[in-house]
């Protein structure tokens, strides 16, 4: 199944927060890395997304729902251009391989928007087996410390067109 991904803004966080306020209490856990996640404390991390610098993609319904969301978190190591991808999807949604797409659409964007190599990097509960699914269909290299799943892959600029027509796949 291969739904469109929208580039989003800050004008589309209320879209963003009622996508993330639908979680589960469990699925909360898994996104955000931490136990109980509130329902103030999701308002708080949407009103803190810099939409400007970082890259934030969703999969957004006809009716305008955001039903699947990527936050690229953008940072710098040694001039290199980063990004930290944390990932959900609705529950009805799930098992269709498109936190998959989500993940080669981020790969794709921050691949055209760099001049020099990137990386993304990611990390999960070790528990979190679709999301360690994801990381592997995305081609990102798995290493486990403790309990947590560290994933990263590199972004070339060469690499744009590869990328691209893996996401359009």
């Amino acid at each position: 199944m291969h739904c469109p991904i929208a580039r989003l803004q800050a004008d589309d966080a209320p879209r963003v927060l009622d996508h993330l306020l639908r979680l589960s209490a469990e699925d909360r856990s898994l996104r955000f890395a931490a136990g109980v996640v509130t329902d103030a404390a999701i308002c708080r991390y949407v009103a803190s997304i810099p939409f400007d610098r970082d890259l934030v993609l969703g999969l957004v319904s006809q009716r305008g729902l955001v039903f699947g969301l990527v936050h690229g978190c953008a940072f710098a190591v040694r001039g290199s251009r980063h990004v930290e991808a944390a990932f959900s999807v609705d529950a009805p949604w799930r098992g269709r391989g498109l936190a998959t797409q989500l993940m080669l659409a981020l790969r794709a964007r921050l691949a055209s928007d760099i001049d020099d190599n990137g990386a993304i990097v990611a990390t999960c509960a070790a528990r979190n087996l679709p999301m360690r699914s994801v990381f592997g269909h995305a081609g990102m290299t798995l290493s486990r410390i403790e309990d947590e799943i560290h994933a990263h892959c590199h972004v070339a600029p060469a690499r744009v067109a590869t990328i691209l027509r893996a996401s359009a796949a």
